[in-house]
Formats: structure tokens, sequence, C-alpha cells
């Protein structure tokens, strides 16, 4: 049985995430670094927002094939909503391992400079 308050609420939360989103990356969007992670972060929102309206759309209806063609639609976009998290999740990690092993590297490497002053 389809619980349609569930449905309700998963729609309200998906839509104030999904604005919170597309907001921030709108003003991602204004500087020249910002422009790449802004437009992922406006599909992103896109995605939330569809995902509440489908959810709406769901709770709403009456016909039971219409609520399954919604629902399908529905864990379509979280689906690809989760998709492009999961692959921005692995990017910061692996960039985040990089990053360390620069680190690790330039400290030793410049821990086994030897500097000569001579005053």
């Amino acid at each position: 049985m389809l619980e349609k308050q569930q449905l309700v609420d998963v729609g309200r939360w998906s839509g104030f995430v999904g604005i919170i989103t597309l907001i921030s990356g709108i003003l991602s969007c204004i500087t020249i670094v910002g422009i790449i992670p802004g437009v992922v972060a406006i599909i992103l929102g896109l995605k939330l927002r569809n995902v509440k309206r489908f959810a709406e759309e769901a709770a709403s209806s009456l016909d039971e094939m219409s609520q399954t063609s919604r629902l399908n639609l529905m864990l379509s976009d979280l689906s690809g909503y989760f998709k492009i998290q999961g692959i921005l999740i692995i990017i910061g990690l692996v960039l985040a391992v990089i990053g360390i092993i620069v680190a690790i590297a330039a400290g030793i490497f410049f821990s086994n400079l030897n500097y000569n002053y001579y005053f």
C-alpha cells in the first residue's frame, strides 16, 4: 500500500534541498572558478525539484497506474542524483589522497634540502 504522507514528506524535503542547491549553484556560477561546480549543483537541484514534482503527482493521483509511472520517474531522478553525488564523492576522495601524497612528498623533499647560509 502506498503511503501518501511519506510521498508528501519526500516531496517537501527534496523540494527544499533542491531550491537550496539551485541557489548555491547559481551563486557559484558567478565566479569563473565556480562555473563547473555551479552547473553540477544546478543539475542536482533540478533533479531534486523533479523528485518533488513526481512525488506530489503520485500522492495526488488516484489511478494506480499513474502512481506507478510517477514513482518510477521519481526513482529515476533520485538514482541520477545519487550517481552524480557518488561520482563527486569518489573524485573528492581521490583528490584528497593525491593531495596528501603530494604534501608528504613535498615535506620530505624540503626537509632534505641542505641550506648553507654564509653570514
